[in-house]
């Protein structure tokens, strides 16, 4: 009776364990999904002229609108 009641404490572990290490991979890529999103943002929103907006809408609906400022400091940003 022992070996059954450890054998399904070691299945239930395992699907456990697989379960985590799912969640985890996914919040890895969507983690540097995000960062690559967020790099390419900034790359083009310093390429823009001073005064402009740049707005990324998602496919989910979601939107972010930056700013670009004005220069006030000889032509540097930031």
């Amino acid at each position: 009776m022992e070996n059954v009641s450890l054998g399904w404490l070691a299945a239930a572990a395992i699907v456990n364990l697989t379960g985590l290490a799912g969640l985890w991979i996914r919040v890895r890529w969507r983690t540097k999904a995000e960062k690559a999103r967020g790099d390419s943002l900034i790359a083009i929103a310093e390429a823009l002229p001073a005064g402009s907006r740049l707005r990324d809408q998602r496919a989910d609906g979601s939107c972010i609108t930056l700013t670009v400022p004005a220069t006030d400091n000889g032509g540097r940003r930031g």
